[in-house]
């Protein structure tokens, strides 16, 4: 029996000792139990893996004198670029629009109001490319469709998957945490007991990304845009406590 447990057994036998010496009258005892201590450490888990999807940010820009001709630029380049990934076989459900906006612009003049000269529209969308090996040719395409109003936001490589590698990336969390406690207790002179409670964090799935700015593209009798996925992190964390023998 632990030393918390002797304490505790002994608390609770002088409280039965007193209530049965006492008179009738009713008598409440609380009794504190002090708090379970023990070796309370975090455990880190990474798994490297190869991506297996892009996800694209494109978008298309038009600016002209009225709301109408800017609206209408733009419509008809994203309808461009819309039809080159269908060209290039990415799914309508791998498409989301991210944001629409319409801007006026103004020309600016000492001591006088602003005066609109024009408005600027603008269309993004996140396109998932399930083919690494088709990137470069969705990106040129599209650039190509929709000319000089394309925008390139970014690129991003990750896994469609993650659950897939969690449960190694858990496993290497466990192990990181039963190791480092294990060296507590030795540098304490303790024996580490068994785990007593442990609580996940959740899943990180850094993106590898390549270009956070807008990119410009080559012309179309360019070659082809390189494009380098490399490798992408699953890491998860846990909190363990284990009890002190």
């Amino acid at each position: 029996m632990g030393r918390i447990q002797r304490v505790t057994t002994a608390l609770i036998a002088v409280a039965l000792l007193a209530a049965a010496c006492s008179d009738d009258r009713a008598t409440d005892f609380v009794i504190s139990q002090p708090p379970q201590t023990g070796i309370s450490v975090s455990g880190n888990g990474r798994i490297s893996v190869a991506p297996d999807i892009a996800l694209l940010t494109l978008g298309v820009e038009a600016t002209a004198p009225t709301v109408a001709a800017a609206r209408a630029g733009a419509a008809a380049a994203m309808k461009a670029v819309r039809t080159s990934l269908d060209a290039n076989a990415i799914r309508s459900d791998d498409i989301k629009t991210l944001a629409f906006n319409i801007r006026p612009q103004y020309h600016y003049r000492r001591d006088e109001r602003p005066e609109i000269t024009g408005y600027t529209v603008s269309n993004r969308i996140a396109v998932k490319v399930r083919e690494l090996d088709a990137v470069s040719e969705v990106l040129d395409d599209a650039a190509e469709a929709g000319g000089d109003a394309v925008r390139i936001d970014g690129i991003a490589f990750t896994v469609d998957e993650p659950k897939r590698y969690e449960d190694d990336a858990r496993e290497a969390a466990v192990k990181d945490a039963r190791k480092r406690a294990e060296q507590l207790a030795a540098l304490a002179g303790v024996r580490l007991g068994k785990a007593l409670s442990i609580s996940e964090s959740g899943t990180s799935i850094p993106f590898a990304e390549r270009g956070a700015e807008r990119m410009m593209l080559q012309a179309a009798d360019a070659p082809p845009t390189p494009i380098s996925p490399g490798e992408t992190e699953i890491a998860l964390s846990v909190f363990v406590v284990y009890a002190i023998e």
